[in-house]
């Protein structure tokens, strides 16, 4: 591929709700601009960008891929991102490397859950953006009424590009820019006919634009006061008014087409070119000195100092895949450069960008251009590369929370060790999805965004390193204490020919709230020797981790040992040691223990209408609400919960709220359990101990 100046290229990330033609419109702009000899298809596999064996089985995008387009003398970054909420990490990812978003929008559906969700990310990172109207042949498409609920959503969605009839009465669009109409007149969108607006199309199309130019010229003053003089206002002016204000933010243009049939790709191609900002002429990512906070002004310029960050990370079978945003300066092949991050150096033999999975080699990377590089050495998502002279770190967009936590295990044993580096290598290129094995509870924990995000991970784990497992709900890391206090002895006395083991100690065992264990050593007269006083200590610190009524770590008290005896010759360590876990079991069960479980505080972020719901679903979880603050349509429901009421919550607040509700959750304290749960506690973990025994 030809190298591109910064001001000839154009860094466009395709999201919106899952289903709206993302993929579709990249499959049409990929055929469109001769990289592909017809417009690939998900649903027949033969879809360029959904290349992966998970996208193709379930006939849906599940990670981001790229295409570099070149059109017209501009090369085109498009990179594809998933519309399903379980992948929304990719969006977070993309959403500083791309230097505008096309939202796509079903026009028959109009605004949807991952259209809110998405939108409402792109304007926490300030991602300029475009609204694409998609679906244009679906049947009851209102785009008076489309139009309307779009102007209600965000007042900076202005329409440029507007369809010419739909479904049946599908010929075309229409640019409101030129006030032409552009008839697609073959499934391929490559016979275009550009003519002036029919008859029956202009009221249509002169309603539409008044209100655009009034917009439009609000994003440049010197054209604001053009127009308010009432001088005439040329087509180019308004395209560079266009730019600036989407380079802004400050107007969301509207433009449309049906993407399986190209209906409108050619003016998709030439809007982004024409309109649409490069590199240069967009917000940069915060920059700041690395191993400072110092924030520094870097430009798009290729002859700047060289900085870029990965936005990305994948490992295939033929090793790691890095993608990188270049910010500025210019990166050569064979140059080392540093990792600010690791501070480990990297070196690459050469450059190539991609088209689904085909590379395509780049002779060097210009400041706001997109590559990908392969087998790095430390380099990962999140990580910035520059030169050793010239030292920065980029402050990239923060991942969301996994969700949901399933404990997963191996169907063989000898596959644990695979499953473990199977999974952390997925964790490392998926950034959400996490893996850790809880050594107190025995299991390995992955946690995602959702049921599917695991899935995928699950499916992934087999088909790459032949790994099957198991998941299912995770335990609960609960505790013991106690509530009263007793004074026992705990003797252990044993004799079988030759020296015996002689150890006796009374312990007292009192609450001790606030403090995990608290031993003390009150003996008086040498009833216990001094040096066998430490080996009691390790006696209740080993028994205290398996408490008396389910075996969970005992928290909570103190233990303070005030007499005993001993045995000049059978005394020893492990004797006393033996002795103290008898103590314990005996003491700790007449000091009223109980179970202690973990309380998380919980806040949910829930539109106005599903309120009722969801204070009514986390007061069945013994949840208790806390408060609730009002935002723009939205609550924040604020509540303590127990962890182990919050299995699944994140799929039943999906069903709930029709996914569009969110939570966060963070741990707040241990709190007793009540006592119809204790009985249900000690029965299961209880039985999980017989039947491991």
């Amino acid at each position: 591929m030809k190298l591109y100046t910064t001001d000839k290229i154009r860094n466009i990330g395709l999201v919106g709700h899952g289903g709206t033609g993302k993929t579709s419109l990249a499959e049409a702009m990929l055929f469109h601009t001769g990289a592909n000899t017809r417009i690939g298809k998900v649903d027949d596999d033969s879809s360029v960008m959904n290349y992966d064996s998970e996208e193709t089985r379930r006939k849906a995008t599940v990670g981001t891929s790229l295409a570099a387009l070149e059109y017209k003398d501009h090369k085109i970054n498009v990179l594809d991102a998933p519309g399903f909420d379980d992948f929304l990490g990719e969006v977070y990812k993309i959403s500083g490397a791309v230097d505008m978003a096309i939202v796509t929008i079903n026009a028959q559906s109009g605004i949807e859950v991952g259209t809110e969700k998405n939108w409402a990310l792109l304007e926490e990172t300030k991602t300029p953006r475009i609204v694409f109207l998609s679906k244009l042949d679906k049947e009851n498409i209102n785009l008076d009424k489309t139009f309307a609920r779009l102007k209600e959503f965000d007042s900076k969605i202005v329409p440029v590009i507007v369809p010419w009839g739909t479904f049946e009465n599908l010929k075309g669009v229409i640019d409101l820019l030129e006030m032409k109409a552009y008839a697609y007149n073959d499934d391929k969108g490559k016979a275009i006919e550009v003519k002036d607006i029919p008859a029956d199309q202009m009221d249509y199309a002169k309603a539409l634009r008044e209100p655009m130019v009034e917009s439009i010229v609000e994003c440049d003053e010197a054209l604001m006061e053009k127009f308010f003089e009432g001088a005439e206002i040329t087509v180019e002016e308004l395209r560079g008014a266009l730019r600036k204000g989407i380079a802004k933010n400050e107007i969301k243009p509207l433009i449309s087409g049906m993407a399986l049939k190209s209906i409108g790709t050619e003016n998709v191609l030439d809007f982004i070119i024409n309109c649409c900002p490069s590199p240069a002429e967009c917000r940069i990512l915060p920059v700041v000195k690395a191993g400072t906070e110092e924030e520094v002004k870097l430009t798009a310029d290729a002859n700047g100092p060289v900085c870029g960050f990965i936005f990305k990370k994948i490992n295939e079978m033929a090793g790691d895949m890095i993608f990188l945003r270049a910010i500025s300066g210019t990166f050569n092949p064979g140059v080392e450069y540093l990792n600010t991050t690791t501070d480990n150096t990297e070196r690459f033999s050469s450059f190539s960008t991609l088209r689904g999975k085909n590379k395509v080699d780049i002779e060097k990377v210009i400041a706001g251009d997109i590559v990908v590089l392969v087998k790095p050495k430390s380099s990962t998502h999140g990580h910035t590369l520059c030169d050793k002279s010239n030292q920065f770190h980029v402050k990239v967009p923060a991942l969301p929370q996994a969700k949901l936590t399933f404990a997963v295990n191996p169907r063989t044993k000898q596959d644990q060790e695979k499953m473990g580096s199977g999974l952390n290598t997925l964790c490392a290129d998926d950034g959400v999805l996490s893996y850790k094995f809880d050594p107190e509870l025995g299991q390995g924990m992955l946690s995602g965004l959702g049921d599917t995000h695991i899935d995928v991970a699950i499916s992934r784990l087999k088909s790459r390193w032949n790994v099957d497992v198991d998941i299912s709900k995770p335990k609960i890391p609960y505790r013991e204490t106690i509530k009263g206090k007793s004074r026992v002895q705990g003797k252990h006395k044993k004799q079988s020919g030759g020296r015996g083991q002689y150890g006796d100690c009374w312990i007292r065992f009192e609450p001790n709230p606030g403090v995990e264990f608290e031993f003390a050593d009150e003996v008086v007269g040498g009833a216990i020797p001094k040096n066998f006083i430490p080996a009691i200590e390790k006696g209740l610190q080993d028994a205290r981790r398996r408490g008396v009524l389910a075996g969970f770590l005992t928290i909570g008290f103190k233990a303070i040992v005030d007499f005993g005896s001993y045995h000049d010759v059978d005394s020893s360590e492990m004797a006393f040691k033996l002795a103290a876990t008898l103590a314990f079991k005996k003491g700790i069960v007449e000091a009223r223990p109980i179970i202690l479980e973990p309380i998380y505080e919980v806040a949910v972020t829930v539109p106005d209408e599903f309120m009722g719901s969801i204070i009514g679903d986390l007061n069945s979880r013994r949840g208790r609400i806390l408060g609730m603050e009002p935002g723009n349509g939205t609550q924040v429901v604020k509540a303590l919960v127990p962890l182990g009421e919050m299995y699944k919550y994140s799929t039943d607040l999906k069903s709930m709220t029709q996914s569009r509700a969110d939570f966060n959750m963070a741990f707040s304290s241990y709190e007793e359990v009540p006592g119809s749960v204790t009985d249900q506690i000690i029965k299961e973990y209880k039985t999980e101990d017989e039947a491991e025994a």
